[in-house]
């Protein structure tokens, strides 16, 4: 005697329906992986050019600025800098907005950006 088939067209669609949602959360939560990243070059190529001409300090000013101008993207990315005698580096580091509370094995975002410092030579800086 064959078992009823009815309700089973339902169970396969929801189960479709959920495949799909899971499918779409994925593609949503790469893209805003990928938003994180270009934020983060961004901000740190803006960080760089300033701290070139003004300092480290004047960098990761410029390049908060930015994180910030990116309103929810910017939020969990952290800007820093260092300098040495003749370059200067703006990193910026943190993580991308989650879809999930989970954390779905997505790698940490990490930017960076170098440029030499821009100097003067003695005599063009007492020119006035």
């Amino acid at each position: 005697m064959l078992r009823s088939e009815r309700g089973s067209v339902l169970i396969e669609e929801l189960l479709v329906l959920a495949l799909i949602g899971l499918v779409v959360a994925v593609v949503i939560q790469g893209l805003l992986y990928a938003n994180s990243r270009n934020v983060s070059q961004a901000a740190a190529q803006d960080g760089a050019r300033e701290a070139a001409v003004s300092g480290p300090a004047a960098g990761v000013s410029r390049a908060s600025a930015v994180l910030a101008a990116a309103g929810g993207t910017g939020a969990d990315l952290h800007p820093s800098a260092t300098g040495a005698a003749s370059t200067v580096t703006v990193t910026v580091q943190g993580h991308a907005p989650r879809v999930f509370g989970l954390s779905l094995f997505l790698p940490p975002v990490s930017s960076s950006a170098t440029l030499p410092r821009e100097r003067y030579p003695a005599d063009e800086e007492a020119a006035p």
